[in-house]
């Protein structure tokens, strides 16, 4: 008896959704593969993105009056936030699109490496929402603390990228094996 994917029979593991494709190894056994840095930069752009929606400002009236809130795509000093926010959805993307896809990226971004132009964005997303948190440091909510810890989670992850690269490490270990000892 033969199920609806061509080629494959009944019990052989592949979805409905997997037709016409070969099995290939689960994103979540990828996502063991990823070095801790990239692991560093997905889990903080992800929650920076979320962060984007707490209260980073607030204003309690007391009493009738219900409480004023302003998140983080909302003024004031919207723009550095949401740059910084939008900085951490493009590192994870591509962090996304070099590890789980087949995407061809080049190796370089210009005369810059990856790992430099990881480091790079995470201290620029660090700076933009410290320069939000500084010129606006009235009514502060947690929401605003939150964002600058998930962004120096993007500066820390691109820094470990950077530090393993200039090592020569790869996910899987060193670049070239160790010299046979005598």
């Amino acid at each position: 008896w033969r199920s609806g994917v061509i080629g494959c029979r009944a019990g052989d593991g592949l979805r409905g959704g997997d037709r016409g494709r070969t099995r290939t190894e689960a994103p979540v056994e990828k996502s063991k593969d990823l070095e801790r840095g990239e692991q560093g930069i997905g889990v903080s752009g992800v929650l920076l993105f979320i962060a984007g929606f707490l209260p980073w400002y607030s204003i309690d009236f007391g009493g009738f009056i219900p409480d004023l809130t302003r998140n983080g795509w909302q003024s004031p000093g919207a723009f550095w936030s949401v740059l910084a926010i939008l900085i951490g959805i493009a590192m994870v993307t591509l962090i996304v699109l070099q590890n789980f896809t087949g995407v061809g990226l080049p190796d370089k971004l210009g005369t810059l490496s990856w790992a430099q132009s990881y480091f790079i964005a995470g201290v620029v997303a660090f700076a933009f929402v410290l320069i939000k948190w500084l010129f606006n440091n009235d009514f502060v909510s947690f929401g605003l603390f939150l964002g600058l810890l998930f962004s120096a989670g993007l500066a820390a992850g691109g820094f470990l990228m950077y530090r393993g690269a200039a090592r020569g490490e790869t996910p899987q270990g060193p670049a070239t094996p160790p010299p046979p000892s005598a």
